[in-house]
């Protein structure tokens, strides 16, 4: 039995006939399912801490945005019994990128169906100081490009842009403003191997489970979701002409070949900053903090995937 759950409002409300799509494709892939539309945020969360946390097999299926799968991912009680799937319904789909489905709804639910397989991947684990903890699917970062997600959803200009399209439009024309106005700050970071270390004039601080943020750009261009490990990037001391000479090339992940921009990989992260700065996850702002700690979740999730 499948429990699909739609979030039907994921691109103001384009998705409503998401329900359609995937009930005709179950139903012709002859698969037993139940259907929940969730139209309030938290839905999807309580949904799925209610559905994975009962004995025996069950398997999990939810179409959304990145949104979207930060809430399943908040909800789930994952252990071997568990088996879910992401059907990317949004304006961004960068999960389905990180793991390597289509960013079509149709295409990746017929790949899943077809092929029937499988991987086990990380997933992230934040600890908020103060806050408690909160988990990713696939991306958090705090500065410049956590900013612009308080802006585009603050705005409304996302929501206005998705009926027509182009609601990756809104990060674009934010995320150019931000590269004039945001703040900088100062940022001491501390990895697995104990080793601090201090950058002044930060921009941003990303810490990547997967490559992609902000709808396709490869914020983290040698992540690996399968690795055990977090992809760290940051930028820092830069001019903003130059900031805005950098931004084309995030979207290949170029950009992390410039100079004061450093990358690793760790499996733990300690970050403090001289100063709150906005947290995201996902794409979702979720704090206002100086200090976090980001390690990899200790189990794995078993997710449906494409075609090899």
């Amino acid at each position: 039995m499948i429990h699909l759950i739609v979030n039907a409002n994921a691109r103001v409300g384009k998705n409503k006939r998401v329900s359609t799509v995937l009930t005709e494709l179950l139903t012709a892939y002859r698969k037993k399912f139940t259907l929940y539309e969730v139209h309030r945020e938290g839905e999807t969360k309580e949904l799925c801490r209610q559905i994975s946390s009962k004995p025996g097999e069950k398997t999990i299926w939810v179409a959304g945005g990145d949104g979207t799968a930060s809430e399943a991912i908040n909800g789930l009680h994952v252990d071997d019994t568990l088996h879910f799937a992401f059907l990317p319904a949004g304006s961004g789909n960068d999960l389905a990128r990180g793991i390597g489905l289509p960013i079509s709804l149709e295409k990746a639910a017929e790949e899943i169906l077809f092929a029937g397989r499988e991987e086990a991947f990380d997933y992230g684990e934040m600890e908020l100081h103060p806050g408690g903890k909160v988990y990713f699917a696939g991306s958090s970062g705090m500065g410049y490009d956590a900013k612009v997600c308080v802006e585009v959803n603050a705005s409304g200009l996302k929501k206005r842009l998705n009926k027509i399209g182009l609601g990756k439009l809104a990060y674009f024309l934010v995320a150019v403003k931000q590269v004039f106005v945001n703040p900088r700050f100062q940022v001491t970071v501390t990895a697995d191997d104990g080793a601090s270390r201090t950058f002044s004039d930060c921009i941003f601080l990303c810490m990547m489970n997967h490559k992609y943020e902000g709808g396709g750009l490869k914020m983290a261009p040698t992540a690996d979701p399968t690795d055990g490990k977090i992809t760290v990037t940051l930028a820092y001391g830069m001019r903003p002409l130059r900031v805005l000479f950098a931004l084309p090339k995030i979207k290949s992940g170029r950009y992390v070949k410039m100079k004061n921009v450093e990358t690793f990989d760790c499996s733990k992260l300690d970050v403090i900053t001289d100063r709150k700065q906005y947290v995201h996850t996902d794409g979702e702002v979720v704090a206002e903090v100086r200090h976090l700690t980001v390690r990899v979740a200790d189990r794995k999730l078993r997710m449906a995937v494409g075609q090899e």
